[in-house]
């Protein structure tokens, strides 16, 4: 029985992703999260598949797909509508394909590969006239996300959000959905697409496809991350550095791994006096410099950690400088860089969790240390100090001995302290 063809949804907008972008093209190790994620399912007997994307990605994304060995056709959406939208996306690119079965998946869901494997592996052998197979995990506490109502072994709908004490289940709906047929699928989102209102259209078409036909759930009980903020890139790096160091997954054929959960890239060089403790990835050409210490961090190619520079629990993309730094529980993208002395505060003196403002909005990233989120190409001055959960833009500057208390925006020049440093 040949495998369903995959859709996988690499769109949106990335709006809540700010100050960094283009979620699933972030490369930890050799790969990037959607390379990853079409190589894991090529891997099990994939061949064929849909990549939605939004018309920025195309040109990426195209290269990638001529280097997979497999069919992939790109489908373009050209607003970010919601999943509905995207699915319906697909359907020129899916058409070739006749009613075939189709697994829908996300790449902004990080998973161990193994899902995919136990969720294809129980549609390859399932019994009678399945409907549909739905991948969830259990909770215990109460998550904002689609939980499942059961009746016995029979999913009957997905309620989106319900709020805490309303949840149906202990079952939380993960994007890893196998439908029997793609003609049924499009035409219950086209259904749901046309009636006003709720963004929770997909949601709607899944439970409307339920009272047709039997779906059943696939629970999984690994590691799972979704990527919706700019801090989650932080519980991605941890998982990623767990499944290596484990052997469960290699972060690439090029990095040796020279102790338990260290890897290094081509060209590295560490200079007396530095640490690197697991686990780590330290990629191509990258500079430790004197007394610095690395651990529990990704360090992107080219980057350079100066002397007596600490980095903890962090992601340095490529082409990252420092210079007698500390930088904890932070990520930084590609060419960014801080002056001598520069230093990230991680934790709250109140010991409390760590508040970040997204799109106006004030988050609790329930995280009790998040440092600084610098977007690409911006810099900071000698001797500058950023406070827990601040962002800030592209190709922004802060001046030297300065605090930063709020989000910096895209390209500003911050000279004092009077709109970004007040508590």
């Amino acid at each position: 029985m040949s495998q369903p063809v995959v859709i996988v949804l690499a769109g949106g907008a990335s709006h809540r992703f700010w100050p960094l972008r283009d979620k699933p093209l972030v490369r930890l190790g050799s790969q990037t999260l959607i390379e990853r994620h079409l190589r894991a399912l090529r891997d099990l007997g994939c061949e064929r598949f849909v990549v939605v994307v939004r018309p920025e990605t195309v040109e990426a994304l195209s290269e990638l797909s001529r280097s997979l060995d497999a069919e992939v056709a790109l489908a373009v959406q050209d607003e970010a509508l919601g999943m509905a939208n995207a699915v319906l996306a697909a359907r020129p690119a899916l058409e070739r394909f006749g009613d075939a079965s189709v697994y829908v998946t996300q790449a902004q869901d990080i998973v161990e590969q193994r899902l995919h494997r136990e969720l294809l592996g129980a549609w390859e052998h399932r019994e009678g006239s399945l409907a549909g197979l739905i991948a969830a995990v259990r909770v215990e506490g109460y998550f904002p996300g689609g939980y499942l109502k059961l009746a016995g072994e029979r999913v009957t709908g997905v309620v989106e959000k319900p709020g805490y004490g309303n949840t149906p289940s202990d079952l939380v709906n993960l994007v890893a959905h196998v439908y029997a047929s793609s003609w049924e699928l499009l035409g219950a989102l086209e259904a749901e697409e046309r009636v006003p209102g709720a963004d929770d259209a997909y949601e709607r078409a899944l439970t409307r496809l339920m009272t047709a036909g039997e779906f059943r759930a696939h629970v999984y009980d690994g590691r799972w991350q979704a990527l919706k903020y700019p801090w989650h890139l932080l519980d991605v790096m941890d998982m990623l550095l767990e499944l290596w160091t484990a052997g469960s997954e290699s972060p690439g054929a090029e990095y040796e791994q020279n102790e338990d959960g260290v890897f290094l890239g081509r060209g590295v060089r560490i200079f007396p006096g530095a640490y690197v403790v697991a686990p780590a990835l330290i990629d191509h050409e990258v500079v430790i410099g004197h007394n610095a210490l690395v651990r529990g961090s990704i360090v992107g190619a080219k980057s350079v950690v100066g002397f007596g520079s600490e980095i903890a629990r962090s992601l340095l993309v490529d082409s990252v400088e420092l210079h007698h730094n500390y930088v904890g529980d932070s990520v930084f993208d590609r060419g960014s860089s801080m002056g001598y002395g520069a230093v990230t505060a991680n934790f709250r003196l109140d010991g409390r969790t760590v508040p970040s403002m997204v799109r106006d909005e004030r988050l609790d990233s329930e995280r009790m240390k998040l440092g600084l989120i610098l977007g690409a190409g911006a810099r900071i001055g000698v001797n500058a100090s950023t406070m827990p959960g601040v962002k800030i833009g592209p190709s922004a500057i802060v001046g030297p001995n300065l605090k930063v208390t709020r989000d910096v925006p895209d390209g500003a020049r911050v000279l004092d302290e009077e709109a970004y440093g007040r508590f």
